[in-house]
């Protein structure tokens, strides 16, 4: 890893990985290695799950993956690519946490409209519906935009300072500050969540865009945008529509959310070609994430040769080993829930125990 000193020009650093790439990163102790100490700001697991192409024949599911790079990656941060067309809220937030916990503070979520490798169930009822459990939700922004309030909701219902572990009162968890979201919209939750908040408070959530209806959705609920490979000038019009108005994500609502813009890294581009492209967007944007091909082979390619010229220029900066939230010098998310009714009653305090 390097000593983390850049330019006050370069920007943060994603890499997307391929269902076929997750599948050799948990093979190759090696291939592991080197992507952890390449040290980018997070890499995005499975984010072809959510881009519109076609899928690979390989993948892991995205928060098994982030679980299993947790330990085994321990310089690396991951967001798992998923969609409410795929999975549920709830089912997401638990899932997302439990990294965070295990990664401690390395973990987070990028949503999409619809997930390539589900099923994709009934028209006008696809999101949630594949697996004949509810009626389901049309897949669009709407849907996306409710499952990520109903996350951030869930991922503050259990706060964590509610765990005391008083042994002089024998009251191990302040019950009362666990609460209800009652959330109401496409999907109708109660919660509370099953895990309590993670060492970054709410694991980073990013939305990965690729229309303009999406971008200023994101605005209001997401702490990052990643912007799909568009033309050019799309990052300009983009970070317009992010500065646009007050944000309801952080408490200071001046605060916008990042922008990263979706590069491609093709094995044969002549050299330059992904240095260029990195310059071209670097005014408009915070971060960019690279897209290094869909094989093992071309992530290889990317972190012996992509990257370090990335690195030679001066245009994208490595992380070093703290939380991701941290990394992107990101705020934790407004609160949502104050005012929340309690989900348990507030515990009496217990005789003590005799020696």
């Amino acid at each position: 890893m390097g000593d983390h000193q850049h330019p006050a020009t370069a920007v943060h650093l994603g890499v997307g990985l391929s269902g076929q790439q997750l599948v050799a990163l948990a093979a190759d102790a090696e291939l592991r290695s080197h992507v952890d100490d390449a040290a980018p700001a997070f890499v995005v697991a499975g984010v072809d799950r959510i881009d519109g192409s076609i899928p690979d024949d390989q993948t892991l599911e995205p928060t098994v993956a982030a679980t299993f790079l947790a330990r085994r990656a321990p310089h690396t941060a991951v967001l798992a690519a998923a969609a409410p067309h795929r999975d549920h809220p709830y089912n997401l937030a638990r899932r997302v946490a439990s990294a965070d916990h295990l990664s401690r503070g390395r973990s987070g979520l990028v949503l999409g409209i619809r997930d390539g490798y589900a099923p994709r169930g009934p028209a006008g009822h696809e999101a949630w519906g594949g697996a004949g459990l509810t009626a389901g939700a049309p897949l669009g922004v709407d849907t996306t935009r409710d499952a990520a309030i109903a996350i951030e909701k869930l991922w503050q219902s259990w706060p964590y300072e509610s765990i005391v572990a008083d042994r002089r009162t024998r009251i191990f968890v302040r019950a009362e500050q666990i609460v209800h979201i009652d959330h109401q919209g496409v999907f109708d939750i109660a919660g509370p969540l099953t895990v309590p908040s993670t060492p970054q408070g709410s694991p980073v959530l990013a939305w990965y865009a690729r229309t303009a209806d999406e971008v200023e959705a994101a605005r209001e609920v997401a702490d990052l945008v990643i912007l799909s490979a568009t033309e050019p000038g799309a990052t300009a019009t983009a970070a317009a529509a992010l500065s646009s108005g007050d944000s309801g994500r952080f408490a200071d609502p001046s605060r916008r959310p990042l922008l990263f813009a979706e590069l491609p890294h093709h094995a044969g581009d002549e050299p330059g070609v992904l240095e260029s492209a990195v310059r071209s967007v670097s005014g408009d944007v915070d971060g960019v994430l690279v897209r290094p091909g869909r094989t093992a082979d071309d992530l290889v390619r990317f972190v012996e040769a992509g990257l370090p010229a990335l690195l030679a220029g001066g245009l994208v900066r490595t992380a070093p080993a703290a939380t991701l939230r941290e990394r992107l010098a990101l705020p934790v998310p407004a609160r949502l829930l104050d005012g929340a009714r309690p989900a348990f009653p507030a515990p009496e305090p217990q005789p003590a125990l005799r020696p």
